[in-house]
């Protein structure tokens, strides 16, 4: 069975990550948020619901980004459900550079999880202790860029560590790839896979995926949602039995 196209774009507009230490605005147009400085993406605004000119909006989130102490911002989820429809077009048009299209894909958990072939020699484990986080800082500052998060942030993490649901892969005892999910409903959504260069197309991401679904399933849930990058992971999640749901795009503009 395919999930509902409606469904799944629904749920994907809705997928918004705000961790408490991130401070926000929010209005009936878009939701701004300005994560810690050592994010790749450390300004991020989404929802977009206005009717107004897209120059008068990006002006606003501009404005309040500066206000957060941000002079920059990255302009997520943009596609075709965008409102106002020429807020893509706009930005190209201001200079903004288009720094990620990621497809939005869905995979039915109903029939149980896909054979994904894991190699026998990948070990997925649990991120449990700063140790762990720090292991899976390198890997994601290797893989999405930033800059690699202090000690303090790295133990305000480790806080939430029994809540959360993020894993490494090993190889010979080295961690190449980590990755997590979050549980929200009937729906597994997949966040963070990445897997260093030198360990690519070696199974390190099927290993992830393999565990995230199975937790998911185990959790009760009928639908499996990802957003991937259409150059890395989204091939390998169309091979795995998922489906696409169109893209969306990220632009990063400068305030002047």
């Amino acid at each position: 069975m395919v999930p509902d196209p409606d469904h799944v774009l629904a749920e994907s507009s809705a997928w918004m990550w705000v961790p408490p230490e991130a401070r926000t605005v929010e209005t009936d147009e878009f939701l701004l948020v300005a994560y810690p400085e050592h994010f790749s993406d450390p300004t991020v605004a989404t929802r977009w619901r206005s009717e107004r000119p897209a120059d008068a909006l990006i002006d606003d989130v501009l404005d309040a980004a500066h206000g957060l102490g941000r002079d920059a911002v990255s302009f997520f989820e943009l596609g075709e459900a965008t409102r106002p429809p020429d807020l893509e077009r706009r930005l190209r048009e201001r200079g903004a550079e288009l720094t990620e299209t990621l497809a939005v894909l869905a995979l039915d958990l109903t029939r149980g999880v896909p054979d994904l072939d894991v190699p026998p020699d990948l070990e997925v484990r649990r991120v449990a202790d700063l140790d762990d986080l720090r292991a899976a800082d390198r890997i994601d500052v290797e893989v999405f860029g930033g800059s690699h998060a202090d000690e303090d942030a790295l133990a305000a993490t480790a806080a939430r560590l029994a809540d959360d649901h993020r894993y490494l892969v090993l190889r010979d005892g080295t961690p190449v790839g980590t990755a997590g999910h979050v549980v929200a409903g009937a729906t597994v959504r997949l966040w963070g896979g990445a897997v260093v260069p030198a360990a690519r197309h070696t199974g390190a991401y099927r290993a992830l995926l393999d565990r995230r679904l199975r937790e998911g399933a185990g959790a009760g849930c009928t639908m499996a949602l990802v957003k991937g990058r259409v150059e890395t992971s989204a091939p390998v999640l169309l091979r795995a039995g998922f489906s696409a749901y169109g893209e969306v795009r990220a632009y990063r503009l400068a305030r002047r």
